[in-house]
């Protein structure tokens, strides 16, 4: 796989063979971290393979990923990005034509999690700001001021269930809801707010045909999905877009297939799928630790 800066340059038209590819699945962005993404896509014939993205709305000269070739399958990374950046990406055509597009946001480099020397420092700069664990009470009361002053008090409970096998995962605030219908209970994964606030999304839920629970803060995949036969739970409550005080992010992962989906606010749940195999596809938003 090659990945470089460069000028997009018009070609002249390919054979009838190009104009009959047409995207069956995707385009999905995964593995979305504070400097690279990688977007997958899957066509009816075989079709060039290649991306050119920048930041959205910028005259920024286009960066290009490419791999030469073709194919049916389609796996390209975005390298050299920004953290917290929203980006604009097209797919193209052997011939340079547009054959589609959308945009995607990097995780922000503070929050990307799974890096332990990271944590730590975060850890130490937390005790070096406060002083002493005085000072951290301080700092927890001003959280709840924070959160008083601005009207985020007003927080439920996201339970989560998994089924007998613990392939799928339901999210829900309806305590009665995650021991029925074959789920059962595996605790609380945080807090969301019951109605939307300044700087909150909300989270859709939806359902697909093998039963997948997929959790959602964007409205362009959840319209996506339904294309995929997901249907529409509505919407479960309404996090933080970006990181506020007392929250933390709620990662969202996919299987390899791309048949399931899994949330959590563990890092170590988090590495664990990804050794299995998951694909991280950015956090879900930001959830909050307490009620």
């Amino acid at each position: 796989m090659l990945s470089a800066v460069m000028a997009f340059a018009q070609r002249p038209m390919d054979d009838d063979n190009e104009r009959r590819v047409r995207i069956v699945r995707g385009p999905d962005i995964v593995n979305v971290t504070d400097d690279s993404a990688t977007l997958n896509w899957i066509t009816n014939f075989s079709g060039a393979n290649h991306v050119r993205y920048r930041v959205a709305g910028s005259n920024d000269q286009w960066q290009s990923a490419y791999h030469q070739g073709g194919g049916t399958n389609h796996s390209l990374q975005l390298t050299g990005l920004e953290p917290g950046r929203t980006y604009e990406w097209q797919i193209l055509t052997r011939d340079g034509d547009l054959r589609t597009s959308g945009q995607f946001q990097t995780a922000r480099r503070d929050y990307r999690g799974g890096d332990r020397d990271r944590d730590r420092d975060y850890r130490e700069g937390d005790r070096d700001r406060d002083g002493d664990r005085d000072h951290d009470r301080d700092g927890d009361r001003r959280d709840h001021d924070w959160d008083r002053d601005r009207n985020y008090g007003n927080r439920v409970a996201l339970y989560r269930a998994s089924n007998r096998q613990g392939s799928i995962h339901l999210y829900t605030t309806n305590g009665n809801e995650q021991n029925g219908r074959g789920f059962h209970a595996e605790g609380t994964a945080g807090f969301i707010l019951t109605s939307q606030r300044r700087g909150t999304v909300p989270l859709f839920r939806m359902r697909g045909p093998n039963g997948d629970v997929l959790l959602s803060a964007e409205q362009d995949e959840v319209g996506k999905m339904r294309g995929y036969n997901y249907r529409d739970d509505g919407i479960l409550g309404y996090v933080a877009r970006t990181q506020m005080p007392g929250t933390v992010p709620f990662f969202r992962l996919m299987s390899s297939d791309g048949g399931l989906h899994f949330c959590t606010t563990s890092d170590r749940e988090r590495r664990q799928f990804l050794r299995n195999g998951w694909q991280e596809l950015g956090p879900a938003g930001y959830i909050w630790t307490q009620q």
